[in-house]
């Protein structure tokens, strides 16, 4: 069983070794030359920025040996709920003064819904049009109902600006995910190395534009980093832990599928650890945990369903779009990987699912023979740049994006901060080369991370398992399904938690720290 356990530990580490390393490879030396979809530009080359980041560390490494500056202890708890507050407001402001509505999902079904039963009007003209199409937001429909209703009866946002209640709770997931970074990479590596985790926060999440969209991405960004952070808690009981992670799980689903990747992460390495361990009554525990999770899954789904009938979602099952239909616009050779209108209308044109199913596989055997071996890995691989290489995550990607923009708050302070965020705006540049840099050094620490454990590590924590394995689920998710870089976004959390344990890895081998083996954690004051 032990045996066992090591070799499926020894596989995650190649396949995420082979997984990274195909990822910077193509970030590095063919993201100019490859067409893919939703190319976006940047000032300097990934190479330029890699090498740039490079120097930094070398420049660190003669300054640190040289001159054996050490930083005085900092209360970096303090440092970060101080940060998380001020950041929330920062975003607040930035929020306001960029506002738009924007189009596609959000504002072609989602908001008008909402905004329908606010209004106590009818909801079925969009039954046959999205929903039953997409049955899965209308738990997201729900969501924003009730932050209008509680912003209705409270009186603060109206008019053009009513939308910006639920990009107060944007920005409030936002300021919280980022905290949570912070936390659990306190835990795993010591509270120096989360800092500078959360610094990369901030500067990927905190001062992203996204959290003034309102739309699945932003609104599920903290399922997720929560889940990890129950499961790393060692306060909270077994059996309440994973009936909190399981019943989060399904909710983080019901607003977006790719929530549930770092649910299934959790299964399998706590089937590696059984394994190695055999602790039967762990595994008692952990069993009632899911038994306690099923019922309230099953409740909760039977009141949900109740819930959206008596609002007049009458949904039809023969109309839903299921994984074959993701699959095959994922095979779409015109649209490199992403969404594509002649595949909606192909699956449109079936009667019911069965039918939909048998010619969506049709479809895509069709795609797969056309492209042969060696052209389906060099289509993959355009779907790796498009979802890996922009650091703004696919920002202004959508139709209609800009749908409804309002009049600027305030001339100058508004013109600058659309200027700066807006894709056609004159410093749009500035933002999305700094995106693009803390990316590019985000997945250079995660390689590094990758290697430490393949080629060092005997063996890494549970947590990194999770950690790497979240990132191979929603990477293999985006190769085989939908492309979009935004549907990495949620998962940004779990890359920076991936890339403390890459920073822990430089500091030791590369500058020569030492573990306390009595904290079991590495702490250093070189970094700072």
């Amino acid at each position: 069983m032990k045996k066992l356990s090591r070799y499926l530990e020894k596989c995650i580490y190649i396949v995420s070794f082979i997984v990274i390393f195909w990822i910077m490879f193509l970030l590095l030396f063919f993201s100019n030359t490859l067409k893919y979809a939703c190319k976006k530009e940047f000032v300097f080359s990934n190479l330029v920025i890699f090498n740039v980041f490079l120097i930094i560390l070398l420049m660190y490494f003669i300054i640190k040996n040289k001159f054996r500056i050490k930083i005085c202890n900092l209360n970096l708890d303090k440092i970060v709920k101080i940060c998380s507050i001020v950041f929330f407001f920062i975003q607040l402001y930035i929020s306001y003064n960029i506002f738009f509505e924007t189009g596609w999902d959000s504002g072609g079904a989602i908001v008008p819904a909402a905004r329908t039963l606010l209004n106590n009007g009818n909801v079925a003209p969009l039954n046959d049009s999205y929903f039953s199409l997409y049955p899965n937001n209308l738990f997201l429909v729900n969501i924003y109902y009730l932050i209008l209703k509680i912003n209705k009866s409270v009186g603060i946002f109206y008019g053009e600006n009513q939308l910006m209640a639920i990009v107060v709770f944007n920005c409030a997931i936002s300021s919280i995910t980022c905290w949570l970074i912070y936390l659990i990479g306190k835990q795993i590596k010591g509270n120096k190395y989360a800092f500078i985790g959360y610094v990369l926060s901030l500067a990927l999440i905190g001062i992203s534009p996204w959290m003034v969209v309102c739309y699945s991405d932003s609104f599920v960004l903290f399922v997720p980093i929560t889940i990890l952070y129950v499961y790393t808690n060692k306060k909270i009981p077994c059996v309440l832990k994973y009936t909190i992670i399981y019943v989060m799980g399904y909710l983080g689903y019901c607003i977006k599928p790719q929530a549930i990747i770092v649910v299934v992460g959790i299964v399998i390495v706590d089937f590696i650890t059984f394994l190695r361990k055999n602790d039967r009554k762990a595994l008692l525990k952990g069993f009632l945990g899911v038994v306690i999770s099923v019922v309230l899954i099953i409740l909760l789904s039977k009141g949900l369903n109740i819930l959206y009938q008596r609002e007049g979602f009458e949904t039809n099952s023969d109309k839903t779009f299921g994984l074959s239909h993701f699959f095959m616009m994922g095979l779409n050779p015109e649209r490199l990987g992403v969404w594509s209108g002649e595949d909606v209308d192909i699956s449109l044109g079936c009667k019911n699912q069965d039918e939909r199913v048998k010619k969506n596989i049709e479809v895509s055997k069709e795609r797969l023979k056309k492209f042969g071996g060696y052209g389906y890995l060099k289509f993959l691989s355009k779907k790796m740049l498009t979802n890996y290489n922009d650091g703004t995550f696919a920002w202004g990607e959508e139709g209609g994006f800009y749908f409804i923009q309002v009049d600027d708050r305030n001339e100058q302070i508004s013109m600058r901060l659309k200027a700066t965020y807006y894709n056609d705006g004159a410093h749009f540049w500035l933002y999305s080369l700094g995106a693009q840099f803390v990316w590019i050094i985000t997945l250079t620490l995660v390689t590094v991370a990758t290697i430490t454990s393949l080629f060092i590590h005997k063996r890494r924590d549970s947590q990194y398992l999770i950690i790497i394995l979240s990132i191979l689920g929603i990477t293999l998710f985006e190769l085989l399904f939908e492309a979009r870089a935004r549907y990495l976004y949620l998962y940004i959390p779990v890359f920076v938690l991936a890339a403390i344990y890459g920073i822990s890895d430089i500091d030791i081998y590369v500058f020569g720290r030492k573990k306390d083996e009595k904290a079991n954690i590495i702490y250093s004051d070189t970094l700072l």
